[in-house]
């Protein structure tokens, strides 16, 4: 217990900074999204999300702030893709010495792969590997039953990427509303992670009642970013 609360102290009125890529583009190898992850510490991140063994591994050598794991997978017949499966969090908590602190994983209502449940993943991070597990959903009621359930953390991740909610992903900025109504309702941790696109909104997402908050696009896709900032351009006629 000692253990958790110093882990979640760590990350209260912080910022995360969600260090992903697409394998397929300059930025998606191990090597630079660890140098990225670096730089965020250096620059006040209280943590690192990242995704899969190898790049959770070599960020683990170059940070000493506790590290979000996800794996994502993708499996016939299922939306389901962060750390779907027992396996999943198995492999990206094994990867690195320290293992990651936390690991995230889909906790919406949406089918699993071969049958598993989200609060089978759920136990499995927490009595098996012994890491605090974070519950990334689209919902209130999904937040509600993942703390209710036990998980350490909820996040708001996935708002506006389920069917319930796709209509929220054209909306500007983050889920504050989600963000609130849990903050006033569950017990643990509130995570605002999601189209946060400023420190103004960051900022925002504290006073909404969110523990800490989670920022990657916005940060570390220099791509995405870039690619905004010349399709605004193209706009001026002059």
């Amino acid at each position: 217990m000692i253990v958790k609360q110093q882990i979640l102290q760590r990350l209260k009125g912080g910022i995360i900074v969600s260090c992903q890529a697409n394998p397929s583009t300059p930025l998606g190898r191990p090597e630079v999204l660890a140098a990225l992850a670096a730089a965020a510490e250096q620059g006040g991140a209280v943590g690192i999300r990242a995704d899969g063994p190898a790049n959770v591994a070599a960020i683990a050598e170059l940070v000493s702030v506790p590290i979000i794991a996800i794996y994502k997978q993708t499996h016939p017949g299922s939306e389901v893709y962060i750390t779907p499966t027992p396996q999943a969090a198995q492999e990206v908590f094994a990867c690195s010495t320290p293992s990651p602190a936390i690991i995230a994983f889909d906790a919406t209502d949406r089918p699993r792969p071969n049958g598993y449940t989200w609060q089978e993943i759920l136990r499995f991070i927490q009595n098996e590997l012994g890491a605090l597990a974070m519950a990334d959903i689209s919902t209130f009621e999904e937040g509600l039953a993942a703390a209710e359930a036990g998980a350490d953390l909820v996040a708001t991740t996935l708002s506006g990427y389920t069917a319930p909610t796709a209509f929220k992903r054209e909306q500007s900025g983050p889920d504050l509303e989600l963000v609130s109504q849990l903050a006033q309702e569950v017990p643990c941790p509130i995570i605002c992670e999601g189209r946060i696109r400023s420190p103004q909104e960051a900022y925002a997402a504290l006073c909404a009642g969110a523990w800490a908050v989670v920022v990657g696009t916005a940060i570390t896709a220099i791509d995405r970013v870039t690619a905004n900032y010349v399709a605004a351009m193209k706009a001026c006629t002059r």
